[in-house]
């Protein structure tokens, strides 16, 4: 299969992003849902580089979603940084696809790292694809320095924050709620002053069902440190994150 020969030739997918003007907050740092805009992007590269991507998929009327996600932030990087922002797929469990990131500034030094599980769900029916065909098999590899994979998020989250709308711009290919978009949403719980004095360190993203246009998500926080978010529609939880902050 070529895409197996080619997935050796690539184990460490990379592409470069220098952080612009669009990308970064009022502190001129990259925003974290341009963060999460960024790591789609490698990750969608690296699939269709190995035969499964959107298109190679499309055929077959699936589609890739993710379903966890956990980003650990040691340094948010700035206005202008010049980036290496890299990916490598996991060894694929029955129906789940591991896939881990990395980024690194213009010295090499690693700054994000982050794991995060992907699936694939049926185009018409939306349900998970629970025997993937041999058209989408990913044959990666577990390395030793790779972070755990997301774990549970146990907190509960009670206190109303946030109504949203979802709009037409905020829409994906796959017809809901782009994964970045929940970043944001999450992010604008708090007012652009929360972030002048905090900075987000660790954030854990759990999808657990589609957001489709036109819903309303009611957003509940735990008011605490480490927060944890729960997205809401129609009495259902769709999305559950928690998040860490440091103090600038």
């Amino acid at each position: 299969m070529k895409a197996n020969k080619l997935w050796y030739d690539i184990h460490m997918y990379t592409i470069k992003k220098t952080v612009t003007s669009n990308d970064v907050d009022q502190n001129l740092e990259l925003r974290l849902s341009s963060l999460f805009k960024f790591l789609q992007e490698v990750a969608s590269e690296q699939c269709d580089k190995l035969g499964v991507g959107h298109w190679d998929l499309f055929k077959h009327h699936m589609l890739w979603v993710v379903i966890r996600m956990d980003i650990h932030i040691y340094r948010t990087p700035k206005l202008d940084e010049e980036l290496i922002v890299g990916t490598h797929a996991g060894i694929q469990r029955s129906f789940i696809y591991p896939r881990f990131f990395e980024v690194k500034d213009s010295k090499k030094n690693v700054i994000i790292r982050g794991s995060s599980l992907w699936t694939l769900i049926d185009e018409n029916t939306r349900k998970v694809v629970v025997k993937p065909p041999e058209c989408a098999r990913v044959d990666g590899k577990d390395e030793k320095g790779d972070l755990p994979l997301p774990d549970k998020i146990v907190e509960e989250a009670n206190e109303l924050v946030d109504t949203r709308k979802v709009k037409y711009s905020e829409i994906d290919l796959n017809g809901h709620l782009n994964n970045t978009n929940y970043v944001s949403f999450i992010t604008d719980t708090h007012e652009p002053e929360f972030f002048k004095n905090n900075r987000v360190s660790r954030i854990t993203v759990f999808y657990d069902k589609e957001i489709r246009a036109n819903s309303e998500v009611k957003l509940y926080s735990n008011k605490q440190d480490p927060e944890t978010i729960r997205g809401e529609v129609e009495g259902n939880t769709h999305f559950t994150a928690r998040i860490e902050y440091e103090k600038r």
